[in-house]
C-alpha cells in the first residue's frame, strides 16, 4: 500500500496544480463563491418565513403576522426571489470579472457585457396584468434563477474571450492619451459589447432559437436527473467522496480537482429551495449541504469522530492532536488531524478516512430517497456542527439531525479498531522513546 501511494502522489499532485492554474475553472470557483454569500442570505429569509415551528396552528398564526400594515411571510419570499430567483445574474457578473482580470481586460466591462447578453437572449415578455388598462412588460426569472445557471457560466467565460482576442488583435477603439481611462476603457469595450450582443440578438430574436431551451435539454436536464435518481446520484456522490479521500490521503487538497462541482452544488441546492417555495418537496441530494452535514461531519473522511476517539488515546502525542484538532473538527476544519496525527499517507489510517463517509452517503441516500429525512433546500455556513447544520438545511428537521447523528457514531464505529491500532502503535514509540 505505500508503494501505492507513492506512486500515484506525484500524478494526482501534478494534475491539481494543473487545475488549480487553470484560468477558466478558477473563474467558475470564484464566481459560484462570490453569488454565495447572496444564496446564504436568501436562505435566511425562506427560513424566517417558514420557520421550524412544531405545530400547524402556529405556522397558520405566524403566517397571518402583519408588520406595518403588510403581510410578512410574502415580504421574505420576495426577497428571498430576488437574492436566490436571480442568482444566474450574480454568477454571469462574477465568473466574467474573474477572467477578465486573469487575462488583463477590463472586468468591469466584462461583467456588466456578461450580464447584458444574459438578459439580451431572455427577452421581454408583454402580459395583460390583472386589473392593468394596458399590457405590462416584464423578464420572465425562470431563465435567471438556477435554471439559466449553465447559461451564466458559458457567457461569463465567453465574453473575457472575446475581449481577449480584441485585445491581442486591435479591434477597438483607442481614444486620445489625455481621455479620462474611465471613458477610455468604454470605448475599448465597444467593439466587443457589439461582437457577443448582436449575434446573440440575432439568433435569439430574428431567428427565434431558444438557447436556454437547448442548453436544459443536452446539459442541466441531465445534470439534474443524476442528482435526482437513487442508483446515479448514489454513484456520482461516491465518486466525489473517493476523489476527494484519496486526494487528502496523498496530501493534496481535493478542491482544484472538485471546483467545477461547485457550479452543480449551486444549481442543485437553489432549484431545491426554489421548489420548496413553491410548495414542492426538494429532491437532489447531490449538494454541498448533503455532503457536509451528513457525511463530511468534521471534514473529509468524517474526522468529527476520529477527533473523539483520540481524545483518549494512551499516547500522548495523539491526545495532544486532539486536543489541537477537536474543536476545529467540530466546525467541519480538519487540517490540524490530516497533517497533525497525520492521516497523509497513514495505512493505518487509508480504509476508515475511505469506508466512513461511503457508509455515511449510504445511510443518507437510503434515508432521504425512501422519504425518512427531507433534502436540505437551504445554503447555510459550512462551519456549522453536522447536526447543527443539517437541521437548519433542510429547514429545521429534527430527523435531519438525528441522521447526521446516526452517522457520527456510526463512523466513530468504523474508526475505532483502526484508531486502537494506531494508539498501540504510538504508545510503543513513546515507552521506548522513554527508555532511552
Amino acid at each position: 500500500m505505500p508503494a501505492l501511494l507513492d506512486r500515484m502522489e506525484q500524478p494526482l499532485m501534478d494534475i491539481a496544480g494543473a487545475l488549480g492554474q487553470q484560468p477558466h475553472l478558477n473563474a467558475i470557483r470564484d464566481g459560484v463563491v462570490g453569488a454565495l454569500p447572496l444564496v446564504l442570505i436568501g436562505s435566511l429569509f425562506m427560513l424566517a418565513a417558514q420557520p421550524p415551528l412544531p405545530r400547524q396552528e402556529m405556522l397558520d398564526a405566524y403566517a397571518a403576522v402583519n408588520v406595518f400594515g403588510h403581510p410578512l411571510v410574502p415580504a421574505l419570499l420576495a426577497a428571498f426571489r430576488v437574492l436566490v430567483g436571480l442568482i444566474a445574474i450574480y454568477v454571469a457578473f462574477g465568473v466574467a470579472f474573474s477572467l477578465a482580470r486573469r487575462h488583463d481586460v477590463d472586468a468591469l466591462s466584462a461583467g456588466l457585457l456578461a450580464v447584458a447578453a444574459l438578459l439580451l437572449i431572455n427577452g421581454v415578455q408583454v402580459a395583460t396584468v390583472s386589473g392593468a388598462v394596458k399590457p405590462e412588460k416584464f423578464l420572465p426569472m425562470a431563465n435567471l434563477g438556477s435554471g439559466g445557471l449553465f447559461m451564466a457560466l458559458l457567457l461569463g467565460l465567453a465574453v473575457p474571450e472575446v475581449q481577449r482576442l480584441a485585445k491581442k488583435y486591435h479591434w477597438e477603439i483607442r481614444l486620445p492619451d489625455g481621455v479620462p481611462p474611465a471613458v477610455g476603457r468604454s470605448f475599448s469595450a465597444l467593439i466587443p459589447g457589439l461582437v457577443v450582443l448582436v449575434p446573440l440578438w440575432v439568433v435569439v430574436q430574428l431567428l427565434g432559437v431558444n438557447l436556454f431551451g437547448l442548453l436544459n435539454t443536452y446539459l442541466t436536464t441531465p445534470v439534474l436527473m443524476l442528482s435526482k435518481n437513487g442508483a446515479s446520484v448514489f454513484v456520482v456522490m461516491l465518486v466525489i467522496i473517493l476523489i476527494d479521500s484519496v486526494l487528502w490521503l496523498l496530501g493534496v487538497h481535493a478542491v482544484a480537482i472538485l471546483a467545477p462541482m461547485a457550479a452543480i452544488w449551486l444549481l442543485n441546492i437553489t432549484q431545491n429551495g426554489v421548489a420548496v417555495e413553491a410548495g414542492q418537496l426538494p429532491s437532489l441530494l447531490n449538494t454541498r449541504e448533503t455532503l457536509q452535514f451528513f457525511i463530511w461531519q468534521g471534514g473529509s473522511g468524517a474526522t468529527i469522530a476520529l477527533s473523539f476517539l483520540l481524545l483518549r488515546a494512551r499516547a500522548a502525542s495523539l491526545r495532544s492532536i486532539a486536543r489541537v484538532g477537536a474543536i476545529p473538527a467540530l466546525f467541519n476544519i480538519n487540517e490540524p488531524l490530516i497533517f497533525g496525527v497525520p492521516i497523509v499517507m497513514n495505512v493505518t489510517l487509508f480504509l476508515p478516512f475511505i469506508l466512513a463517509p461511503v457508509v455515511c452517503l449510504t445511510t443518507t441516500v437510503l434515508a432521504m430517497q425512501t422519504g425518512l429525512v427531507p433534502v436540505p433546500h437551504l445554503v447555510v455556513p459550512w462551519t456549522l456542527p453536522g447536526p447543527l447544520g443539517a437541521f437548519l438545511a433542510t429547514g429545521g428537521s429534527w430527523q435531519a439531525a438525528g441522521l447526521s447523528l446516526i452517522n457520527i457514531i456510526l463512523a466513530t464505529l468504523i474508526y475505532t479498531p483502526f484508531v486502537q491500532v494506531l494508539d498501540r502503535k504510538m504508545a510503543a514509540l513513546e515507552a521506548i522513546d522513554a527508555s532511552e
